[in-house]
């Protein structure tokens, strides 16, 4: 269960007193292996108390403007992501454990924040593991949420699991339309097609609006690049 720390600026969130210990080691700690490293984020390994730990700064989102505006209210990534993580294991499905979230506000908006998880040892979700997603996503399904971002590797797979990553995990408010979407979208991250419903009237319509979402993302790309 998340609890809740404030000095001044600073939240922090976070699953157990121990944890707060990290922000005093801060400076000291040791990164064993970088993931990602670009505009949008930056993720690490690092441990703490022989525990593997992973370190995520949402940057892209804690500088866009936008998203400061709506940090009144929402709060930050990092805020949501450990949320996220929670809602997943009340629903009875795998994620990483959530450890800990900071943000730091400036005239009520959020200017900074970061998140800190648990280090799953299984595989990137892949091929290989399609059958399992697939399942894994019907699960999701049955149990009237949605993934939010059901391609192959927002999946970790290990011998006894298979886990959901990176989901904007929410209620499916749109049915079947809702669940068709989520699997044209695992096709997409595929190198093949997938075997699943093509021929209702609701994948219809979610492979309209699929296509449409694709046009559009191209012409924003066009006026981004002519600007």
């Amino acid at each position: 269960m998340m609890k809740k720390k404030k000095n001044n600026n600073v939240t922090i969130y976070y699953s157990h007193e121990k944890y707060l210990k990290i922000l005093d080691d801060f400076e000291d700690l040791k990164v064993e292996k970088i993931f990602k490293d670009d505009n949008r984020s930056k993720v690490s390994l690092f441990s703490f108390e022989n525990e593997k730990l992973v370190f995520k700064i949402p940057k892209e989102k804690n500088k866009r403007k936008w998203q400061r505006l709506l940090s009144i209210f929402r709060g930050s990534e990092s805020y949501r992501e450990f949320l996220q993580a929670e809602k997943i294991y009340k629903a009875g499905l795998q994620t990483y454990k959530p450890i800990l979230a900071l943000e730091k506000r400036k005239y009520g908006f959020v200017v900074d924040s970061y998140f800190i998880c648990e280090y799953l040892l299984g595989e990137t979700g892949s091929i290989k593991y399609l059958g399992v997603i697939k399942e894994k996503l019907n699960k999701i399904h049955e149990l009237g949420y949605l993934h939010g971002d059901s391609q192959l590797v927002n999946f970790v797979v290990d011998k006894k699991n298979v886990y959901i990553i990176d989901s904007k995990f929410s209620k499916n408010k749109y049915g079947k339309f809702g669940s068709r979407y989520e699997y044209i979208y695992l096709e997409e991250s595929c190198p093949k097609e997938i075997d699943y419903e093509k021929k209702d009237i609701y994948y219809k319509g979610a492979k309209l609006l699929n296509n449409f979402l694709h046009i559009l993302g191209k012409m924003k790309k066009k006026l981004k690049n002519k600007k």
